[in-house]
């Protein structure tokens, strides 16, 4: 027969067909699983060795661009010493051209750091350190020279009334939107094409893309899709930004995303209905930041629902959520709830949601978009959350087992560079919540990162299952995950990884980009 036979291992399809020990795939689509006993001859084998064949993942949330930056560039994730920074970006500023880039990085560092002590490593060149929300960066002076920042909110200043290059929220898009806009294109081109191969490495064939135009401006959109279109990697594109005939004519079918309703907790910017326990920087309310007014935001969803787009919003305290979900039911209001939830329209984060909120985002049909690995950084007794709101208040966050119980659509990703862009990591963290009435099963976990994601962005009906009629999206790991428990979980490792029958990872075995 014609095609090719995934052989000589358990195939998980977590579809109706259920679980089988073989996969015959034709013209990139699978054409039949089956049982050991009814395997058909066939002209090219993959011999899994006993390998367990999962459906590919679906990362719901991920900046691509960052990613490959990272990957690429300097990353300080965990890096609590300032001295060893500087020393990065000392290193890199000598031995090469480009703009210098480097993040992940947590207050509170052991020496706080400025502009001076960046311009100390790298003179008189542009570089930018992002903090690991990316709602916060501190800027070397011969980039902040570049920025007009004087009226913003977000500009942390000495004694003296001077930035010290610690830029938050809107001062620090600006300077996102200054490094975007002259990243050469070489640099951003490799950036993309690094993502892509990070993606493929850990089980990845399609993401959700979060283009923050607030941040990156629109200059580099065009060059984004056309990265795109050149790689195996499915990217559907939501683009941040309330313009919707804007995007409309882009023919993507969304809109929004990581639109912005309010900031990060690392930043003290997610806006709460109560303040924070640890006080804000100056210049930062009690209550963290709202960054649109009620009636802004409802006329923003009445237009794209209108116009048939799905809308997304970007949505980590419990004020922002509320805003969201009122903003909604006004328009259910006036078209109906049936014809918002036909839409599907996400909400990201979805952090601080009690049950009302979880109810009502539920009857309206919204779908939720979730980090998992945000509990496992910064959840806990002692975490960051904790720090910022109080460990009781902490403790009603990210709360993945009621909304599962819920009933509500729920897909998951990585919002990477945030957190990494590792599903098993991932699925480690739905399984080890801080909170025992929070934690999910491994197969549960595996759904929400292959049929839950996928369905977020309306691809359910072509991908997440093996199954007759749908893409050979297909990934080889060394362990069964509804086999492992804790943390073995998170050491899941990828073996290969195939998009429509053609295998992409590792590369030096692939036979397509």
């Amino acid at each position: 027969m014609s095609g090719i036979l995934f052989r000589g291992g358990p195939v998980k399809s977590l579809g109706v067909s259920g679980d089988a020990d073989w996969v015959l795939v034709v013209d990139g689509l699978v054409e039949a699983t089956g049982l050991r006993q009814d395997e058909p001859g066939c002209d090219r084998t993959v011999e899994l060795d006993g390998a367990t064949l999962l459906p590919a993942f679906c990362d719901a949330h991920v900046h691509l661009p960052a990613t490959g930056l990272y990957q690429k560039g300097m990353d300080f994730r965990g890096q609590h010493r300032s001295a060893r920074i500087l020393e990065a970006f000392r290193e890199r500023a000598s031995s090469g051209d480009g703009l210098l880039f480097g993040g992940n990085f947590e207050d509170p560092l052991d020496e706080p750091l400025t502009r001076h002590d960046l311009d100390a490593a790298v003179g008189e060149r542009p570089a930018v350190l992002a903090r690991a929300d990316m709602h916060s960066c501190i800027v070397s002076s011969a980039l902040l020279d570049h920025l007009t920042i004087a009226e913003l909110e977000g500009v942390d200043c000495d004694d003296g009334g001077r930035p010290t290059g610690y830029l938050r929220e809107q001062a620090a898009a600006e300077a996102w939107r200054w490094f975007d806009t002259n990243l050469p294109e070489s640099q951003q081109r490799d950036a993309i094409t690094a993502a892509v191969q990070l993606a493929y490495s850990k089980g990845v064939t399609s993401v959700h893309e979060m283009y923050v135009a607030e941040w990156r401006g629109w200059s580099s959109l065009s060059l984004l899709r056309e990265v795109i279109a050149e790689v195996a990697l499915d990217v559907l594109i939501y683009v941040a930004s309330d313009d919707v005939e804007r995007v409309r004519a882009l023919n993507l079918g969304r809109i929004g995303g990581d639109l912005f309703l309010d900031g990060s907790f690392g930043s003290h910017t997610a806006w709460m209905a109560d303040g924070y326990i640890s006080a804000p920087p100056a210049g930062i309310p009690p209550n963290g930041v709202a960054y649109r007014t009620d009636e802004d935001l409802a006329d923003f969803f009445r237009e794209a629902q209108r116009a048939g787009l799905q809308a997304g919003v970007h949505a980590i305290g419990d004020a922002a959520i509320e805003q969201a979900v009122t903003a909604w039911e006004k328009v259910a209001a006036e078209v109906g709830a049936a014809a918002v939830a036909s839409l599907g329209h996400r909400i990201e984060h979805f952090e601080c949601a009690g049950d009302d909120l979880i109810a009502r985002a539920r009857h309206l049909g919204l779908r939720i978009s979730v980090q998992p690995a945000f509990d496992a950084f910064w959840g806990g007794a002692g975490g960051l959350y904790s720090s910022r709101i109080g460990e009781q208040r902490a403790l009603n966050m990210n709360r993945f087992g009621t909304m599962l119980r819920a009933g509500l659509s729920l897909g998951a990703g990585s919002d990477s560079t945030v957190t990494p862009l590792h599903p098993f990591l991932q699925m480690q963290a739905l399984c080890m919540h801080h909170v025992e009435a929070e934690r999910i099963t491994a197969g549960q976990a595996l759904r929400m990162h292959t049929v839950g994601s996928r369905a977020l962005g309306g691809q359910g009906d072509v991908a997440g299952t093996i199954e007759p009629g749908r893409y050979a999206d297909l990934i080889a790991v060394d362990h069964d995950p509804e086999a492992c428990e804790g943390e073995a979980i998170g050491s899941i490792q990828v073996l290969g990884t195939w998009i429509k029958g053609k295998r992409v990872w590792p590369e030096e075995e692939a036979e397509t980009k």
